[in-house]
């Protein structure tokens, strides 16, 4: 198998949900793990979405409105990533203050060492999302397919 070269080699369309429909972070997070379970990704969601929102309640997670969520977790199958951008009444502040309006899942499976594509992907969509470019971008994409080809460059 080939190293994924892009973020959208983990990031399918069916992943990406430019105008998440979720009231409660619960709901967010549901929704991200349902794509993922029907794509053979997860193998247990309940077990898999408790474990996110473990993560999401210890601490403030994002930058410049975008937030990075990450987990290793036994019931992953193989890497992969959701996006979701979510309704403002849902939106929660990130470490710079900024109110969170994208979120990025980025998954892999719980090993000792995790697969080096997997941290590569990871540093590189943190550095991404560093750029005011790249921001301005990634809010100027309104569909899947816009954002899907934005994705498409991340390399």
């Amino acid at each position: 198998m080939t190293s994924p070269r892009t973020l959208a080699d983990y990031l399918p369309k069916q992943q990406i949900h430019p105008h998440a429909q979720a009231i409660t972070a619960n709901e967010l997070l549901e929704t991200l793990t349902h794509g993922l379970h029907a794509a053979g990704t997860i193998s247990n969601p309940h077990t898999f979405t408790r474990a996110l929102h473990t993560g999401l309640t210890h601490g403030t997670h994002g930058f410049h409105g975008i937030a990075l969520l990450t987990t290793r977790n036994r019931t992953v199958n193989t890497p992969a990533a959701a996006f979701a951008r979510i309704p403002p009444e849902l939106a929660w502040h990130g470490a710079d203050n900024h109110q969170i309006r994208d979120v990025f899942l980025l998954t892999a499976p719980h090993k000792p060492k995790p697969h080096p594509s997997c941290l590569q992907a990871y540093s590189t969509l943190a550095r991404h999302t560093a750029h005011a470019g790249f921001r301005q971008m990634l809010a100027g994409a309104c569909t899947a397919e816009e954002l899907y080809e934005l994705f498409s460059l991340i390399r």
